[in-house]
């Protein structure tokens, strides 16, 4: 039937993934030697790849302080903020030389960064806790927790707004748990009824 996967095709999605995958790692590790070569000055600006790591390091620490929903809910003065910080970051990673090659070194040392920020946090859960914080309950049982909303500046406003867009609450009786995740999105559960079922709207 029209639509249907057969055995055929699935073996060449599976070829085909590890085909990408071999060349991923090929790409990171021509990353790896660009990185190393300008570490040792073959290529770029001297010095590019000890800023860049600078640069990630300080932007991390800022964002992490900043709270979880610091970009999270993004108003007209974060959107200049955002841009200004670009604009400055840019100028403190490649400085004065505009070359492409420096442009390259700066922007393959921020995906190395990142990727082994990344294997490093799948593999140590300590470093994932450090950089990307835990989930946080709001509100437990219906009850609004004002002290961690206000650590974490979260208004009530901000949750009844979640419960409405995401299952259509009308106030915060039908709200059963409210969680600030880790990425600063709010996840809203809604009360349930004694059949399981989501209480009448």
């Amino acid at each position: 039937m029209p639509g249907e996967r057969t055995d055929v095709d699935v073996e060449v999605d599976d070829t085909f993934q590890r085909a990408e995958w071999r060349v991923q790692r090929w790409g990171l590790a021509g990353l790896v030697l660009l990185a190393l070569a300008s570490a040792f000055g073959f290529a770029g600006a001297p010095g590019t790849l000890f800023r860049v790591a600078v640069i990630y390091g300080f932007l991390l620490v800022v964002f992490r302080l900043s709270g979880k929903r610091t970009l999270a809910q993004m108003t007209s003065f974060d959107l200049v903020l955002v841009m200004v910080i670009g604009d400055a970051t840019q100028q403190a990673l490649i400085g004065d030389d505009f070359t492409i090659g420096t442009a390259v070194v700066a922007i393959s040392s921020l995906v190395l960064i990142d990727v082994g920020l990344g294997f490093a946090k799948a593999r140590w859960a300590a470093v994932d806790r450090i950089v990307d914080g835990l989930p946080i309950i709001l509100v437990d049982r219906g009850t609004p927790l004002t002290d961690r909303m206000a650590r974490e500046g979260v208004d009530l406003g901000d949750i009844l707004a979640a419960g409405r867009e995401q299952h259509g609450l009308r106030g915060l009786d039908e709200i059963d748990f409210a969680v600030l995740e880790r990425s600063g999105g709010l996840s809203i559960v809604a009360r349930k009824d004694q059949d399981g079922r989501a209480a009448d709207r």
